[in-house]
């Protein structure tokens, strides 16, 4: 009983950090309808511009705030130089750009920062905590916290707020929020700038709890079972299905990896079934595109003819 709290405390703490990336890219999509491939690039390079402004001396707090304003900028750049030339393009083709991205990102911090992981500078306190029998480090704990708290403060803003009102009519229906005075183009370059924001934080979150390396650009791709299972368009199913989602892999790789090796030691000669928790996000993926494609929290969509 305490192996299984102890993992669903941990995987509650990293699918927090899911639900941050992922809440980012159904924001793109609600305003622009694009998918954005390139969400694990703003998370690998915000980890890498936190990386560089904590090794020059700055505190852990401003290092992040500053990584974060960067990263907005490069969503914003993003935005009006790549996609809005693209306005009637394809859609397909926007998405592909959006990869490109990514690749592009990867090389260049290849190139930069090398191959090999770096260890990341201390964000957050040394040492664990134990609770009736559960033993967790300060990383996880204040990892799992700090992204929470920041999904529902901007699900929250999102919903409460003058800002967050725009946001949405320009989502919902554009012609109506130009009618009414909505700079429609301007509320998709805020949406790029905060979920390239996002991005970046979770993507520093992520560099405290496993070490800063290139892999951080994959964490995109976890996203995308995460806003599928969640809905596409729900901020709020993206934040839950990223908790459920970590807490799941959390599981496999603590409880059902274990068990499946022991048990195929035992009755074959296979001795490993490998990194088992990767294939999670995407058989509840396969799982969620057959039982519900809308999602958890989507709706069907429906046309009038």
């Amino acid at each position: 009983m305490i192996l299984v709290l102890q993992l669903a405390v941990a995987g509650l703490a990293t699918g927090s950090v899911y639900a941050l990336i992922a809440i980012g890219v159904v924001l793109i999509y609600k305003c622009s309808g694009v998918v954005n491939f390139a969400q694990g690039a703003y998370a690998m390079v915000g980890a890498y511009v936190s990386y560089v402004l904590l090794s020059a001396g700055l505190p852990p707090i401003l290092g992040v705030i500053f990584s974060m304003a960067v990263l907005a900028a490069l969503g914003t750049l993003t935005e009006r130089l790549v996609l809005r030339p693209m306005l009637k393009a394809q859609l397909v083709a926007v998405m592909m750009v959006t990869l490109g991205l990514l690749i592009v990102s990867r090389a260049a911090c290849l190139i930069i920062w090398g191959p090999d992981q770096i260890a990341f500078p201390k964000v957050f306190p040394e040492g664990s905590i134990s609770a009736a029998g559960i033993f967790i480090t300060y990383n996880y704990i204040a990892a799992g916290i700090l992204a929470l708290v920041l999904s529902l403060g901007f699900l929250a803003f999102y919903q409460f707020t003058p800002i967050g009102l725009q946001q949405r009519c320009a989502a919902d229906n554009t012609r109506a929020a130009l009618a009414i005075g909505i700079h429609v183009s301007n509320q998709v370059s805020l949406a790029w700038a905060m979920s390239a924001a996002l991005a970046g934080l979770a993507g520093t979150l992520l560099a405290t709890l496993n070490g800063l390396s290139l892999d951080l650009a994959g964490i995109g791709m976890i996203a995308f079972p995460v806003i599928v299972v969640g809905g596409l368009s729900s901020l709020v199913g993206a934040l839950i299905a990223g908790l459920l989602l970590g807490v799941l892999q959390s599981f496999t790789d603590g409880l059902l990896t274990p068990a499946l090796e022991d048990f195929l030691r035992a009755h074959t000669s296979i001795y490993s079934v490998g990194a088992l928790q990767q294939v999670v996000p995407y058989a509840l993926l396969v799982a969620m595109l057959l039982l519900r494609p809308q999602g958890l929290f989507g709706r069907r969509g429906t046309e009038r003819v």
